[in-house]
């Protein structure tokens, strides 16, 4: 009896088992579980995550153009300090410039007054220089002449500046000087006895000047108070030939006795 108890009371969970569990199951599948409040927050969710990312990127990508517009900033600004350095330096050019110009400028007015003053200068200084060749021991007279002519024409052209025709007559000054210091010789012809003879021309400085015949037959000298030539005696006419000597540099330099007029 007792057996057929516990058979009972182990069998009666078996039997109801079956329907509690059919009981849970049916309950199982009645209830049903809805999932779209959860997809659809997953989505936002991936949906702020690619717009965060995003973000990233834009901020990223303005970081970068942040940087890169800094550099040129930098850039630019070292230009603009290198700019101002230098005009500041080409003000100071052009400031030096000016006064250079104005300096010029002044020069050029001053140029123009001494033109002015400078053409009656040579004025002068060529007529006394004409009046001193006339006047003067009359050795090489046609070519020098010559050379004052010349000179004083180039007064009336206009392709000839100031300076230069300044020049020559100067250089005409410094030519009439040099002969005062040298000797020298040249030929000529002169009428001697009514006769034209080819002669031989010593001219020693300015204190003398003196001939003598190729065959050495006359010798004289250029007297200044007759203003002509004088015939010497015998006793010149080998100095006279030995100075002709030396003047073509034939012979050595020595003292040599010569006619001379007495200063005044």
């Amino acid at each position: 009896m007792n057996y057929h108890r516990f058979k009972k009371k182990a069998l009666a969970p078996l039997v109801v088992l079956p329907a509690i569990l059919g009981v849970g199951i049916a309950q199982a599948q009645d209830t049903v579980i809805d999932t779209t409040g959860i997809n659809d927050s997953t989505a936002i969710a991936a949906q702020a995550f690619q717009a965060a990312a995003e973000s990233q990127a834009r901020i990223n990508r303005l970081s970068d153009s942040a940087d890169e517009a800094l550099s040129q900033y930098k850039e630019q600004a070292k230009l603009v300090d290198g700019l101002e350095v230098y005009n500041a330096q080409l003000r100071r050019t052009i400031a030096e410039q000016e006064r250079t110009i104005a300096q010029y400028d002044r020069s050029i007015e001053e140029v123009a007054e001494l033109q002015r003053q400078v053409a009656p200068l040579m004025e002068r200084m060529m007529a006394a220089l004409e009046q001193f060749v006339e006047l003067d021991v009359p050795f090489q007279l046609e070519s020098r002449r010559d050379r004052l002519a010349l000179i004083r024409d180039t007064f009336d052209e206009s392709n000839v500046n100031v300076a230069e025709k300044f020049r020559l007559v100067l250089t005409a000054y410094q030519q009439e000087i040099n002969y005062g210091r040298l000797i020298a010789h040249y030929t000529g012809t002169l009428e001697l006895n009514g006769q034209v003879r080819d002669v031989d021309f010593l001219r020693v400085g300015r204190i003398a000047l003196l001939y003598q015949t190729s065959d050495q037959t006359s010798t004289g000298v250029w007297d200044k108070d007759a203003k002509q030539f004088v015939e010497l005696g015998n006793d010149y006419r080998r100095p006279v030939a030995e100075g002709i000597r030396m003047a073509q540099q034939l012979a050595t330099l020595e003292i040599l006795e010569l006619p001379i007029n007495a200063p005044e």
